[in-house]
């Protein structure tokens, strides 16, 4: 079905974003930190903008990981009492939960388109390396979007009659062991 393989395009894709997250934006805020403490401690020299690199790329991590949190359903929920749930009143708290994400994710891609717009507009840079702001603001625009479409596709997959039950309920389970 179409909306199967849009899923698999998106999933695609915000892998590719998590492995970036994960192998050059996580590198990169642990190589500056350890740079600036090397530095201030060893040198009494500590690097100019560190603190204000190691903030960009700290938001970096937090909302490129997102959408892989998302897709692999490592979220918060109290599981203890959502397993013990019958199957139709999880399915409805799922989907209830999703349509808030939707909003609240909303939201948050508006104001980022916002803020992107404005910063553009009156050249907002960082104070210490000049870092132009909208590269960021245009990230998390993008970020927000997707993940708005993820909950959109996640929920129409709940709701759709079930081929793969098991493959589209819990993506993180193997079915031959059951070990997830």
């Amino acid at each position: 079905m179409i909306v199967e393989k849009f899923a698999n395009a998106l999933r695609w894709l915000i892998n590719l974003i998590h492995l970036f997250a994960s192998f050059v934006a996580l590198p990169a805020l642990a190589l500056v930190i350890a740079a600036d403490v090397t530095m201030r401690y060893f040198v009494n020299q500590p690097i100019l903008g560190a603190v204000e690199a190691s903030q960009f790329l700290l938001l970096l991590v937090f909302t490129l990981g997102l959408n892989f949190t998302t897709l692999t359903q490592k979220h918060i929920r109290m599981d203890l009492l959502f397993d013990m749930m019958p199957r139709w009143m999880q399915l409805g708290i799922e989907v209830l939960s999703m349509f808030c994400g939707i909003i609240l994710f909303g939201a948050l891609a508006r104001q980022s388109f916002d803020d992107y717009h404005f910063s553009i507009m009156i050249s907002d840079a960082t104070e210490e390396l000049n870092i132009p702001i909208w590269p960021f603001q245009f990230i998390m625009l993008i970020v927000f979007s997707l993940l708005c479409v993820q909950l959109v596709v996640t929920t129409l997959l709940k709701l759709m009659p079930a081929s793969k039950t098991a493959e589209r309920q819990r993506p993180d389970v193997i079915e031959e062991t059951g070990v997830e």
